[in-house]
């Protein structure tokens, strides 16, 4: 997973994992070919969000890798979570990966007091991934703008109205 292979066209961003899928397993596989397409083809753009990440991929190294691959050429990531405690015990490669890259993120946390409103997704202009039952790891993916379009729509509404800068990357004492 760390090396990168050719993109593939345009149309089809993620070569073959679209539409409904169910597990953990296919969940990771899903987060970690979003992280592949994002490095290969250079999106600019990034939003993912979920409660608080802590099922999610993103302490593996081959998640951390396309992490970089992605980072260096400069794109932007919004993280949307309603708490990073998790994050900082499950996803220690993550969180260093974070400090290098601080400024490639913005981590906001979600205000909402209803916890199963809070959205499971990766989403770019090109593709988007969302756990519609994220207890059981059911969901859908998809380069459709019928998808990508609605989902992109409701993330920048949590952002705009719903979310607050957190998860400062070092803690300033006096």
């Amino acid at each position: 997973m760390a090396s990168a292979s050719p993109a593939p066209a345009a149309s089809q961003p993620a070569g073959g994992l679209s539409g409904r899928f169910e597990g953990r397993a296919a969940f990771d596989a899903q987060v970690l070919h979003f992280l592949q397409q994002a490095a290969v083809q250079g999106w600019r753009q990034v939003i993912v969000a979920d409660l608080d990440f802590a099922d999610w991929p993103w302490g593996s190294a081959d998640a951390v890798e396309l992490l970089h691959q992605w980072a260096r050429q400069g794109g932007q990531m919004t993280v949307l979570a309603h708490r990073f405690d998790r994050m900082v015990q499950r996803h220690p490669r993550w969180v260093q990966w974070r400090r290098t890259w601080d400024h490639r993120l913005q981590c906001r946390r979600l205000l909402s007091r209803d916890e199963a409103q809070v959205p499971s997704a990766l989403w770019s202009p090109q593709w988007a991934v969302q756990r519609l039952d994220a207890a059981r790891c059911v969901g859908v993916a998809s380069a459709e703008r019928s998808a990508i379009v609605p989902l992109g729509e409701r993330l920048q509404e949590w952002i705009r109205s719903a979310s607050t800068p957190d998860f400062a990357t070092t803690v300033l004492g006096l």
